[in-house]
C-alpha cells in the first residue's frame, strides 16, 4: 500500500484511488493540487498532496475579524506527483514525499477525514426514502449507523448526509419550483393516465390555485359522492397558501380524500375556479351536500358552480363564533347557550323554531345583536327543522376536514418546497388508505356480535352492513323492542301508525304501504343517513317483515359499497394502481426462483448449472426487452428536454407559466 517512485497506474483517477487508500491506512487526508494538460485535454501530469499542505493566509487588514476559524494548515510536504509516459501512456510516479509534520488521525476518525467521506448511491438512495418518510435526519444517519455496526463504519458524518439531500433537492428544482411541480404532476400522470390536475395562471402568467387529484381519489369520489366536506382553514407553507380539501368518509365511517387544491387567495373567483374543476375532474358528478365554514365567498362560489347541491354550515363553525361573540352569555348560569343548541339541534317544526328563536332574543334583549342577525339568515344552512330533506349521512361538521389538519401538521414543514409538499401529503392520504385496509381486514376477521343472535332482520344486516352501520342498525333495532303503536288510521293505499317510546315522548307519524312495503318516518332518519329509525323498524316488526326491503339497503353503507367501476374525465377506466399486473407477475415468479435456489444450494454442480443458465437467462429477458427499452429511454430523454410544460388557462388558451405566483402575509386561523 505504500507508493513508490517509479510505481505505474492506468489512470488518473486510478491513482489518486490508490494514494486516498494509503492515506485511508496511514492518517491523512489527500488533496487534488494542480494539474497539466496538452492541447487535446489529456492530463499530462497531476499531483496529489495532504490535506494539511501549505499555510492559511494572514490577515492583512486594519480590524481583525471577531470571528476567525481554527488553523487546521500545517504546511505538510507530504505529496505524490504523477506524470504521463508518452509510450506507454501510463501514469508513473516521479515526486513522492512520505513524510508528515503534524499527528496522523487514528483509525476509528478515519471516516471523518475530508477524502475518505462519500454517500454511496445506496446510501443515498435509502436516506432519500428515510426523508420522504419523514424520518428526521439525525434518526436517518443513527439507523444506518446500527446496520453498519457503528457509525464509523458507514463512511461519511451527518453533514454530508445533509448535503448531499441538499444538492439532491437542488437539482430537483433546476427548472425552478414550477418546473419542479409540473414535472412532478407529469410523472405522476405516466404512472397513471388518470391523474388529474389543473392550475389558474393570472394575467402575468404566474400560477395561482393548483388542484391536484390522483386515481384512487376520484375512484372514492364515484362510490362516496353524495356529501362532501371542504375547509380552507389549513395554511401550509411559508407564503400560508391556504390548503383545501375535499374529504367524506367511506362505508367504515373513516376519512377519505377526493381533491385537494393550493389557493392563491379565497376570494369568490378562487373558489369558483377550484369548485369548477373539482366538478371537472369527477365527470360532472355534482355531490348531494357540501358542508364548509361560514366564509361567504365560499357560499357565493358554491351557488354558482354547485346550484343544485345542498350547502349546509358546519355547527362545530358555528358553536365556536358563538362563544367569540356571545362568550360572556356562558357567565351567571345563563339560558342561552342551551337555548341556541335547542334551536339547532333539538326543535324540528319550523314554526316552533322561529317562536323559540324569538322569545330567546326577547328574554336576553338581544333583538339587535349583528351575529344573531347574521346567522338567523342563513338558518337553513344550519337548523335541524330546515334540513330534514337533505342527505347528511349523519353529518353536520367539517370535523373530518379537522382531523385531517391534525395530521397534516405530523408531516408537513413550512420550508418544504411544493414537490416536498406534495409527497409528504401523499404520506398523509396512504396513512388514511391503510387504515381503510385495516378496517377491511377486521371487517373479514371479526364476525359482528348480535344482540339476539335468533333474529333474521339483525342476521341479515350483520351480512350486509360494514362492521359501524351493523352497531348502529343494531341499536336503531334495539331502541324499536321500546317503542309502543298508540294508533294506526287505514286509508286506501296505506296505513298510518302512530309510534311513540313507552314511557312517552314525541309521537312519530309512520306511513307504510303493506303491499310494496315502502315506508315513512316523520323523524327523516332514512332520509339524511340512510339506515331505517326505530320506529319504522316497530312498524316492520308488527306487520310480520322480519328482514330489511331492498330498497332501504343504502349500498354506500355495505361491504360492498366499493363494488362497480368507475371512469374519469376522458372516459377511461380508472385503476386505482396499474401496476398490479406486474406484482401480480411477480409474486409468481418469486417463489419459483426462490425453490430453486434453495435446492440448488445444496450442491455444488447443482449450484454451477443454476448460475450458467440464469446467466443466459439474463441475457434472453434483456434482449427481449431490447426494443421497449430503446422507446422509454426515448421517451424519459424526451421529457428531460422538455423544459416547457404548457398548461391551459381559464380561456382555454395554451401558455407557459413563469412562474408561482408569491404570496406573503401573517399566518391565522379562520373559523
Amino acid at each position: 500500500m505504500c507508493p513508490k517512485i517509479g510505481m505505474e497506474f492506468q489512470s488518473e483517477d486510478e491513482a489518486y484511488n490508490f494514494y486516498n487508500r494509503y492515506g485511508l491506512v496511514v492518517g491523512f487526508s489527500v488533496r487534488k493540487d494542480y494539474l497539466n494538460k496538452d492541447k487535446d485535454g489529456v492530463v499530462t501530469s497531476r499531483r496529489y498532496t495532504c490535506c494539511k499542505e501549505g499555510f492559511k493566509r494572514r490577515y492583512e487588514g486594519d480590524v481583525k475579524p471577531k470571528r476567525t476559524r481554527a488553523e487546521t494548515k500545517t504546511g505538510c510536504e507530504a505529496k505524490m506527483g504523477i506524470i504521463l509516459n508518452r509510450e506507454t501512456m501510463k501514469y508513473q510516479v516521479r515526486d513522492l514525499v512520505i513524510e508528515h509534520n503534524h499527528t496522523l488521525h487514528i483509525s476509528e476518525c478515519a471516516h471523518m477525514m475530508r477524502s475518505q467521506r462519500k454517500v454511496s448511491i445506496s446510501q443515498g438512495a435509502q436516506a432519500e426514502i428515510a426523508n420522504d418518510a419523514g424520518i428526521s435526519l439525525k434518526q436517518s444517519h443513527e439507523l444506518m449507523g446500527k446496520e453498519a455496526g457503528g457509525l464509523g463504519n458507514i463512511g461519511y458524518t451527518r453533514d454530508d448526509l445533509k448535503r448531499y439531500l441538499r444538492t439532491k433537492r437542488e437539482r430537483g428544482l433546476k427548472y425552478g419550483e414550477t418546473g419542479a411541480m409540473l414535472r412532478y404532476f407529469e410523472e405522476q400522470k405516466l404512472e397513471n393516465p388518470s391523474f388529474f390536475h389543473a392550475e389558474q395562471l393570472d394575467c402575468e402568467e404566474q400560477i395561482t390555485n393548483i388542484f391536484w387529484a390522483d386515481a384512487s381519489m376520484l375512484m372514492d369520489y364515484t362510490y362516496f359522492r353524495d356529501v362532501i366536506t371542504f375547509d380552507t382553514t389549513y395554511k401550509t407553507n411559508k407564503e400560508y397558501r391556504p390548503l383545501g380539501v375535499f374529504v367524506r368518509f367511506n362505508q367504515f365511517r373513516q376519512l377519505v380524500i377526493f381533491g385537494a387544491t393550493l389557493l392563491y387567495d379565497e376570494t369568490i373567483e378562487s373558489f369558483k375556479w377550484v369548485f369548477g374543476t373539482f366538478v371537472e375532474a369527477v365527470c360532472g358528478r355534482h355531490p348531494k351536500t357540501i358542508f364548509t365554514d361560514q366564509d361567504a365567498a365560499m357560499a357565493a362560489a358554491i351557488s354558482a358552480v354547485m346550484p343544485s347541491t345542498y350547502h349546509g354550515l358546519c355547527t362545530f363553525h358555528i358553536r365556536v363564533n358563538f362563544m367569540k361573540h356571545l362568550g360572556n352569555y356562558y357567565k351567571d348560569g345563563s339560558n342561552l347557550p342551551y337555548r341556541f343548541a335547542e334551536c339547532m339541534y333539538e326543535i324540528e317544526d319550523e314554526n316552533e323554531f322561529i317562536m323559540a328563536w324569538d322569545a330567546m332574543l326577547k328574554e336576553h334583549k338581544l333583538e339587535t345583536n349583528e351575529w344573531l342577525c347574521g346567522i338567523y339568515a342563513c338558518r337553513k344552512k344550519w337548523a335541524k327543522c330546515f334540513m330534514k330533506g337533505a342527505w347528511t349521512a349523519g353529518m353536520r361538521s367539517t370535523q373530518l376536514s379537522e382531523s385531517l389538519n391534525a395530521s397534516i401538521k405530523n408531516y408537513l414543514k413550512l420550508d418544504h418546497d411544493l414537490v416536498q409538499f406534495f409527497k409528504h401529503f401523499n404520506r398523509v392520504v396512504d396513512e388514511k388508505r391503510y387504515n381503510e385496509l385495516r378496517a377491511e381486514y377486521h371487517s373479514r376477521q371479526k364476525l359482528p356480535m348480535l344482540g339476539l343472535q335468533q333474529t333474521p332482520v339483525l342476521i341479515q344486516a350483520a351480512s350486509i352492513y360494514s362492521p359501524c352501520m351493523f352497531v348502529a342498525f343494531q341499536n336503531e333495532y334495539d331502541e324499536s323492542t321500546t317503542m309502543v303503536i298508540l294508533d294506526q288510521k287505514h286509508t286506501t293505499m296505506h296505513v298510518e301508525y302512530s309510534v311513540s317510546h313507552y314511557d312517552g315522548g314525541r309521537e312519530r307519524r309512520v306511513i307504510l304501504n303493506p303491499i310494496t312495503k315502502d315506508i315513512t318516518c316523520s323523524c327523516n332518519l332514512f332520509e339524511q343517513e340512510g339506515i331505517l329509525c326505530s320506529h319504522a323498524l316497530k312498524v316492520y316488526d308488527m306487520v310480520g317483515t322480519k328482514f330489511i326491503p331492498d330498497q332501504y339497503v343504502t349500498k354506500r353503507w355495505t361491504k360492498k359499497a366499493r363494488s362497480g367501476g368507475s371512469v374519469d374525465c376522458k372516459g377511461r377506466e380508472i385503476s386505482s394502481d396499474p401496476s398490479l399486473s406486474i406484482s401480480h407477475r411477480y409474486r409468481l415468479l418469486a417463489p419459483e426462483m426462490v425453490r430453486l435456489a434453495t435446492r440448488a444450494a445444496m450442491s455444488e454442480a447443482a449450484t454451477k448449472l443454476v448460475s450458467s443458465v440464469m446467466s443466459e437467462l439474463s441475457k434472453r429477458v434483456e434482449m427481449l426487452f431490447c426494443g421497449e427499452i430503446d422507446e422509454i429511454t426515448q421517451n424519459s430523454a424526451s421529457m428531460d428536454l422538455c423544459k416547457e410544460i404548457q398548461v391551459q388557462n381559464a380561456a382555454g388558451h395554451f401558455v407557459t407559466p413563469t412562474g408561482l405566483k408569491k404570496r406573503s402575509g401573517r399566518k391565522t386561523k379562520k373559523v
